[in-house]
This record gives C-alpha cells, sequence and structure tokens, in this order.
C-alpha cells in the first residue's frame, strides 16, 4: 500500500512543479512582449523628437561604445540608431571634411578635462547636408570609465533664418546709404533752383498785380516755401540732425491751411480721377499759435500720400475741434483714404525713415518713404500724437491730435494791409457758434473755388466745395445746404443734369425747393432749369452778394455772425472800426451799422429789463432773441452766444445773471458809441 501513495506523491509533487514552471514561463512571456510593446513606442516617440539623444562609454581600451541611442538619426547621419551603435565610427564618417578635425579636437579636449561638450557641425542625412548642435556632459564610474550623456539637434531651420536675416539687413543697410546718397545729390542739385524760384517770386510779390493774381502768388509762395523747408528736413534727417528741424510759431488761420493744401493737392487727384474733400468744423478758431508751414508740410505729405496709394474713391481731410479751455483749442485732424491699406505687421515700420510698407511700394507708387517718419517727429515736437489705422484694401487713416493756444485777432490796421491777408482775416471764418447757413459750390476750376470760399465765408457763410456734379450731388443727399452753387460744366454731372436730380428727389422726399444759384459763361446754356438765380462769369464779389441777396437775403442775415475766437470774451465784443471797414466795404457803412445796432440795443435793454421785472417770459424771450441776431451780425460772437444761451435755459434767469447781462451791454453801447465818432 505504501508504493502507491509514493507514486502518487511523486506525481503531485511533479505537476506542481510543472505548474509553477509554466506559471513563470508565461509571466516571462508576457514581460518580454511589454517590454517589447514600450520598446516600440519608445522607438516611435524618439524617431519623431527634434533631437537625437545618446549615452556612450569610452573603455578602458579607448574605444567608444554607444549604449543609448533614441531619435531620427537617419535624419541627421544617414544610418539607424541599431547601425550607429554597431558602428560608433559612421558617425565620424558623416559629418563634413571641414568640421572633421574641428570636431575631433574638442572631443580629445573633453575627454581629456572631462568637461561638458558644445559644439556645431556639419554632416550628411538622408535628404542632404544638415547644421547639427551638440551638447553633452561627462561623469566617470565606479570603474573609472567615462560616461557621456547629451544629443545632437538639427538647426538647419534656425540657421537658414538666421543667414536670411543677416541678408535681409545687409541690403537694408545698402538701400538706406544709397537712399541717403540720393537725398544728398538731390538737395544740392534742387537747393540752388529752389532759392532762385524764391527770389524770382519775391520780386513778382513786387509787382502790380489785381486781386485774382494776388491769390495765386500766395498759392505759389507757400508752395515754394513749404518744398523748401522738406528739402531742408530731408536733408536734416538723412543726415542724422533731426533736431534741425525747429519750429516756429506764430498766429494761422488752419481754414486757410486746409484749404490750402486742398488747393495744392486737388489737381493730382483729378488727374487719377479721385476726389478730394475738405471739411472744418465751425468751432475751429480762426487764429491759433502754430508754425504754418511745418503743419502744412505735415497735411501736404499725409494727404499726397493718400493720393498717392488710393486707386478708386478718394481722400477726405477733415479739423474738428475736440476741447476749448479758453486759452487753448485741442483739435483733431484726419486723413483717411479708400485706399490699398497696411498690413498690420507693417504699420509701425512705415513710421522709420526711407521705409516702406511693401518692398515693392516704392517700384509700384514711387517715393522716398520719407514723409510719415517726417510727419510723426514733426508732430511729436509740435506736443501732439499722430496715429495710424489700416486694413489692407479699404483704407488708412491718420489721426493727429494737438493742442494749440489761441492767437490775438488782427484787428490792427496792418493786418489787413497785405491784400494776401484779407481773405484769411477773423472775420472771414465761418462762426462758431455753428449757426452759420451751409453753403455748398460745385465748382471744378481750382482759382474759381479759391475765390467762393473766400467771398462766401467773408458773407459769414459755412462753405463746402466740391469738384464734380457727383460729389455735390452726394453731398446734398447727405447734408442738404441752405444754398447750391452750380457751374454749367463740371466731371460727372454737369450742371443741369445735377439740377435735375435734386428738383426730382426734392418732390420724391415731399422737401421744399432749396435755393439753387447757377454760374456759366454762357447765359443761354443753363436757361430753362429748375434755378432761382443765374450769375453770368466772370463772377464779382459784389454780383454774389447781390444774388444771394435776391433769392435769399435771410442767409446774408443769419450767417454775418462771422466766427470769432479770442483768448477772451470782450476782445470779441469790442470790434474797431478798422475790421468792420474790412468787413463792410467802407466807412460810412460801417459806421451806420453801428449806430442802427447802438440804438436798438439801448431800446431792447430797457424792454428787457422791464419784461423781467413785470415777470413776461415771453416778451424777455423776444427781446433776447432780437438782440442776439442784432449784435451777431456786427461780428459780436461771445455777446450773441451768452443771449443765446439765455434764451436755452431752461430756467429765467436769476438776479446775478440779469445785472452781469446789464453790465455787459451797457459796455458794448459804450464803445459803439465810439466807434460811431
Amino acid at each position: 500500500m505504501r508504493g502507491p501513495f509514493v507514486v502518487a506523491g511523486l506525481l503531485l509533487a511533479l505537476a506542481g512543479i510543472a505548474l509553477v514552471q509554466a506559471h513563470g514561463y508565461w509571466r516571462l512571456r508576457d514581460e518580454v512582449r511589454r517590454r517589447r510593446e514600450v520598446q516600440r513606442l519608445i522607438d516611435e516617440v524618439s524617431g519623431n523628437l527634434p533631437v537625437v539623444v545618446f549615452q556612450a562609454r569610452r573603455a578602458r581600451d579607448g574605444r567608444i561604445h554607444i549604449e543609448l541611442l533614441a531619435g531620427d538619426t537617419p535624419q541627421l547621419f544617414s544610418a539607424s540608431p541599431r547601425e550607429l551603435q554597431d558602428d560608433p565610427s559612421r558617425i565620424l564618417a558623416a559629418i563634413h571634411a571641414g568640421d572633421h578635425k574641428r570636431v575631433l579636437s574638442v572631443l580629445l579636449r573633453a575627454v581629456r578635462r572631462i568637461c561638458p561638450v558644445a559644439v556645431r557641425f556639419s554632416a550628411d542625412g538622408v535628404r542632404g547636408p544638415r547644421h547639427i548642435a551638440m551638447q553633452a556632459w561627462p561623469s566617470v564610474d565606479a570603474s573609472r570609465e567615462q560616461r557621456w550623456t547629451g544629443y545632437w539637434m538639427d538647426v538647419s531651420d534656425a540657421d537658414t533664418r538666421a543667414q536670411a536675416i543677416l541678408r535681409a539687413h545687409a541690403r537694408a543697410a545698402a538701400d538706406a546709404a544709397e537712399r541717403e546718397q540720393m537725398v544728398a545729390r538731390l538737395g544740392t542739385g534742387i537747393g540752388a533752383p529752389m532759392q532762385a524760384l524764391l527770389g524770382r517770386l519775391a520780386l513778382l510779390r513786387g509787382a502790380s498785380l489785381d486781386r485774382h493774381q494776388q491769390a495765386l502768388m500766395g498759392t505759389l509762395e507757400d508752395a515754394a516755401s513749404m518744398l523748401a523747408r522738406i528739402l531742408d528736413d530731408v536733408a536734416a534727417l538723412s543726415a542724422g540732425h533731426a533736431d534741425g528741424m525747429d519750429l516756429q510759431a506764430g498766429p494761422v488761420d488752419l481754414r486757410m491751411l486746409v484749404h490750402s493744401v486742398e488747393t495744392l493737392l486737388r489737381p493730382v487727384a483729378q488727374s487719377k480721377g479721385l476726389y478730394l474733400h475738405q471739411r472744418v468744423g465751425a468751432r475751429v478758431a480762426p487764429q491759433l499759435q502754430a508754425d504754418a508751414t511745418r503743419l502744412r508740410q505735415v497735411l501736404f505729405n499725409l494727404v499726397g500720400n493718400a493720393i498717392k496709394f488710393t486707386r478708386h474713391g478718394g481722400v477726405s481731410l477733415s479739423l474738428q475741434q475736440v476741447e476749448d479751455t479758453g486759452h487753448s483749442q485741442r483739435l483733431r485732424l484726419i486723413v483717411a483714404d479708400t485706399g490699398v491699406g497696411i498690413a498690420p505687421e507693417r504699420q509701425q515700420a512705415v513710421f522709420e525713415p526711407f521705409a516702406q510698407a511693401e518692398h515693392s511700394t516704392t517700384r509700384q507708387h514711387g517715393g522716398s518713404g520719407l514723409g510719415l517718419g517726417i510727419c510723426r517727429q514733426l508732430v511729436t515736437a509740435m506736443g501732439g500724437s499722430l496715429t495710424l489705422r489700416s486694413v489692407p484694401g479699404q483704407g488708412t487713416v491718420v489721426e493727429i491730435e494737438l493742442e494749440l493756444q489761441h492767437a490775438p485777432l488782427p484787428y490792427a490796421a496792418d493786418a489787413v494791409a497785405d491784400t494776401r491777408a484779407v481773405p484769411a482775416r477773423a472775420e472771414d471764418a465761418p462762426p462758431g457758434s455753428g449757426s452759420s447757413p451751409r453753403v455748398l459750390v460745385a465748382e471744378d476750376h481750382p482759382t474759381q473755388q479759391l475765390l467762393m470760399q473766400w467771398w462766401l465765408r467773408g458773407m459769414g457763410m459755412d462753405v463746402e466745395v466740391v469738384s464734380d456734379g457727383l460729389q455735390a450731388l452726394a453731398s446734398w443727399r447727405r447734408d442738404p445746404p441752405r444754398l447750391l452753387f452750380t457751374d454749367e460744366q463740371m466731371p460727372g454731372l454737369n450742371g443741369a443734369e445735377l439740377v435735375q436730380r435734386i428738383r426730382r428727389e426734392e418732390q420724391e422726399r415731399g422737401r421744399a425747393p432749396g435755393f439753387i444759384i447757377g454760374m456759366t459763361a454762357d447765359i443761354d446754356g443753363m436757361q430753362g432749369m429748375a434755378l432761382d438765380h443765374l450769375l453770368a462769369k466772370p463772377i464779382s464779389r459784389r454780383t454774389l452778394h447781390d444774388a444771394i441777396a435776391k433769392v435769399g437775403p435771410g442767409l446774408l442775415a443769419s450767417g454775418a455772425a462771422a466766427a470769432g475766437s479770442c483768448p477772451s470774451p470782450d476782445c470779441r465784443d469790442a470790434p474797431t472800426l478798422v475790421s468792420l471797414v474790412s468787413r463792410f466795404g467802407n466807412e460810412d457803412v460801417a459806421r451806420q451799422l453801428v449806430g442802427t445796432l447802438r440804438t436798438s440795443l439801448e431800446e431792447d435793454a430797457a424792454v428787457l429789463q422791464d419784461a423781467w421785472r413785470r415777470a413776461d417770459p415771453s416778451v424777455a424771450s423776444q427781446r433776447l432773441h432780437r438782440m442776439a441776431g442784432g449784435v451777431g451780425s456786427l461780428g459780436l460772437v461771445a455777446l450773441s452766444a451768452h443771449l443765446r444761451e439765455l434764451i436755452d435755459a431752461p430756467l429765467p434767469p436769476s438776479a446775478t445773471q440779469r445785472e452781469q447781462l446789464r453790465e455787459r451791454l451797457l459796455r458794448c453801447i459804450a464803445h459803439l458809441r465810439q466807434l460811431e465818432g
């Protein structure tokens, strides 16, 4: 019985051993499979790494053994990790001959000193030559064998970009040097002829010229002076002497300045089929302290650039008052175009000297790239700021903010002695109160445009001038004027077509017909049109005034209050006889107007005081309104504005306000009595 038990025990023991061995086998197999999977994942990840990681050992016999290699080695050395581990010499064989000796020297020195390695070299990969950066750190194990851990990185793209940047900088430096030489030659070549031109203009100024010729002469002198200053500034900037662009502030009529820029550049815009609009806000003071030449230079550059880079549409120039502190005005100048625009990444670079928005800009449009750089420097020197916004394909907007001090108004006799200064009188500016009638002039001849603006502003009107019938129709639709002047022959729409469209749209909208005056050298050509009056060219100031008086005499009455702005309200309430004579034509008319206004003010002031005493707001409001119109007609803008404020106030004036107005009216009446003589 013992024998079978022994055999059974042996069999059980053998079965247990077999089970243990089978279990161990399956665990070992699973471990091997997992290791292979992990290795596969490591190889897959390392094969896509931007670097090749290695670990190497230097045996006692001096031979190099690579124990770990992970990464895209074929990209760097044209061999797989296994091939390089089997034969490390293939790494040295792939290195370019020119770098071979240097790399070996660095490695041997590092081996002797046990110091880190940092070296760059070129090697042949499967896709051609590559630039490689190597970093490695040494260590010594317990057996005194040297070990190295490090990586190789492909830096070919970075090197290519760096070399491209260096080449671009070299080209830019060479281009800048060439442009500076060009500017130097330009200054030398044009300087003498420009001085000769200025001298001839000065001689011509002394000749006997009529009013029209004087106006044209003024435009020529302005343009020549501005070009001379631009040449000086360009020369100073190219020589690195930007401080040489000094400022010379003086009283400036910004309306006339903006108009002069428009006059100079309008033919350029028209030659490209573009519109050029300018608008000056009614609240902009007629006289401010600024460097007229520098400011005109800035606007000339900005508007000129806008025209140059615009193929369709046009350019608009606007000047508006942002704030008036009593001593100064903060102004916003905006030049907007519908041109090609500037990419966002280039919008700051265009302010650098000799820079353009694109490398092809000079080839396509011309120019030196100096304009915006000079403009920003000049605006900054004036204490202002210049910003640019642009959308490629939609246009560019350049915005300037400046704070300029008020300048004394030229009431002195010498202020109107020069015929050039007459159109820029403070009395000729549009009313700052915004109550001037808006007049639209459709005229394509620059000289006639200039004369119409001078004359109409001298009559106290807010004038907009356009150069063709389509622009006139668009302006009429946007903001119908109180009075429209239209020439017979114009681009876009002629006078007959313009009038026909306006009259038709007035009927369709159910609006009362507006005043329209035609202007033509051929009376028969505009007969039968729906006009209120027809002026025969050449037009004089007298015939213009008579036409307005015939069509809408109320326009002249409401527009007689010309804009006035000066450092204190009192000077606007104390015109001189010289300024009134310049305004109304002769001394007799001026004295008669002064006497009439003084008499009506005395009567109205007495009635006003009685109405306030009887608490009759209706009569008081009527007299305030009558006095506001009367003093406004003589140019007493501050007093007129004060009276209108009392009319519009929600509550009746207090006793203090009444006393202040009474004293102000007494001072005004006393001043008018002195002017009567």
